[in-house]
């Protein structure tokens, strides 16, 4: 029965935010954790008269491996492929390739059923549009960025040459979209981004922290992993990672308003007037540093000052004003 619950937001994706058409291509991957959400998408999908597949793979180990070559072969053959995952696989080099080859990625990372009935998902996708398309352009003409929370957060982010994006639940041509939507990230710069970050909330491969996460940062590179027992998780999971895991790769600011705290962060990363920072791979977001993890946490309360601007004030989205700042930019 609960797919019946499932129907009609399932249809929204597909046929607003996703714009799937009559025999296109799709192929909607899944998990055993997350087949419910795979199977609405699915169903969702062939009402429209798309050949819509549902391929299952095994849960990954964490967010950012690498899916089976057969689930990478199908994405890069399909029109359009939703990944309805326990863990994320869009920061992977396979999502790059089917991006490349022209595939509508629309991600579902770790969207359980409850989250399809209520909260984020079910928001004002037109005002989140905007507010987000807005942040984008700010986010996206900025040189600097200073963050600081109530928990210790103070950080210094060089944007100087950084491109940002306006994940709001529809496609772009950013190669992914997100769903659901509620958030504008940038890759920073290396060379001047210092300081400190805490994460005080949920930290992806972890979840709701009983004790907050403290980053050190040198010209964008993790250099110690302070807090308790699981922040000795973290620096276990980033040591023992390939690659790049300990380097910045995200900061993103949350743009959506129906978003809630629920730690998972498919949808803390998108309460309005938060922020999140991510390590590993940055290769979706412009970067060209490769790792086999990508990991978010969610800042709480955050002040952020793009160019001397407040953007953000003690957790509460400057919205009024972002918008005036993005509107004086496009005259």
């Amino acid at each position: 029965m609960i797919d019946l619950e499932l129907s009609s937001i399932s249809r929204r994706i597909v046929n607003e935010l996703a714009d799937v058409s009559a025999d296109e291509e799709v192929v909607v991957i899944s998990d055993p954790e997350k087949v419910t959400v795979g199977r609405a998408i699915t169903s969702a999908a062939r009402a429209v008269d798309a050949n819509a597949t549902l391929a299952m793979m095994p849960r990954l180990d964490a967010h950012g491996n690498e899916p089976p070559a057969t689930v990478a072969a199908a994405m890069q053959a399909a029109d359009v492929a939703f990944t309805a995952t326990t863990h994320a696989i869009t920061h992977t080099q396979s999502r790059l390739a089917a991006s490349d080859a022209g595939t509508r990625v629309v991600v579902l990372r770790g969207v359980t059923e409850k989250m399809l009935v209520e909260g984020a998902i079910n928001t004002d996708y037109e005002e989140l549009r905007r507010v987000t398309g807005a942040v984008r352009d700010v986010l996206d003409a900025s040189k600097d960025a200073h963050v600081t929370s109530p928990a210790g957060t103070d950080i210094e982010i060089n944007l100087d040459g950084s491109s940002a994006f306006a994940l709001d639940g529809y496609f772009h041509d950013y190669g992914f979209s997100a769903v659901p939507g509620g958030e504008s990230p940038t890759c920073p710069q290396k060379t001047g981004t210092a300081g400190t970050v805490v994460i005080d909330y949920s930290m992806d491969s972890i979840g709701i922290l009983d004790d907050p996460i403290e980053l050190a940062l040198e010209d964008g590179t993790v250099t110690d992993i302070a807090g308790g027992s699981e922040a000795d998780e973290l620096r276990s999971i980033v040591d023992g990672a390939e690659g790049h895991p300990r380097n910045l790769a995200e900061f993103a600011i949350g743009t959506n308003p129906d978003a809630r705290l629920i730690g998972n962060l498919a949808e803390d990363k998108k309460k309005s007037g938060t922020v999140h920072f991510a390590i590993g791979d940055d290769t979706s977001l412009g970067g060209d540093l490769q790792s086999e993890i990508h990991f978010d946490g969610l800042v709480r309360g955050p002040t952020v000052t793009l160019d001397g601007e407040v953007i953000v004030n003690e957790g509460t989205l400057a919205v009024d004003h972002v918008t005036e700042l993005a509107a004086g930019l496009r005259e």
